[in-house]
């Protein structure tokens, strides 16, 4: 195998590694709301899906898509994905106060999907706007979260790297 063609591998599994969306939503019961998460144009044909749960390595599909637009099977949920512009868009209609949790725009690779956390708090029709406290709970709760994933994610990233790379040298030395 060419060295050069394993060094560019290498390269790309280190690099391309986004998905961004909102750090948290705010709605209220009976309303909908609508997350968009960019994330590079280079997964365009990747299936992209949005999740419940508080971590993700449990969450659960609510919905996923490859193609331009898909509808859950109780309609509540559409997702869209724009590959061209890097977007995949979540609107969920009809809020409950059972909807308000930890969610996840997602896309799925074979080593390691890409993720990005989105907080929903869903407001009950007589108390529209959070307290300041509630803000302050979230925005500590989120960076926490995306501390602990973004910490985890550097560290797997560069043992992957050295990973490869030492496997590189390996298959290039014949050893």
């Amino acid at each position: 195998m060419d060295f050069a063609f394993l060094l560019f591998m290498i390269s790309l599994s280190v690099t391309r590694a986004t998905i961004t969306g909102p750090d948290a939503v705010n709605g209220s019961v009976g309303q909908s709301v609508h997350i968009t998460c960019t994330y590079d144009t280079y997964y365009s044909n990747y299936q992209k899906y949005w999740c419940r749960g508080h971590a993700w390595e449990a969450c659960t599909v609510l919905i996923q898509t490859q193609g331009p637009r898909k509808v859950n099977s109780d309609g509540r949920i559409t997702a869209t994905a724009d590959n061209e512009a890097g977007e995949f868009s979540v609107t969920m209609e009809r809020l409950t106060v059972n909807d308000q949790g930890w969610y996840w725009c997602g896309i799925e690779r074979y080593f390691l999907d890409l993720l990005s956390p989105v907080k929903l708090k869903v407001n009950e029709a007589d108390k529209l706007l959070p307290s300041f406290s509630d803000y302050l709970s979230d925005k500590e709760t989120q960076r926490q979260k995306n501390s602990q994933y973004y910490f985890t994610w550097s560290v797997l990233r560069w043992v992957f790297f050295a990973i490869l790379l030492v496997w590189a040298i390996l298959v290039k030395l014949k050893i």
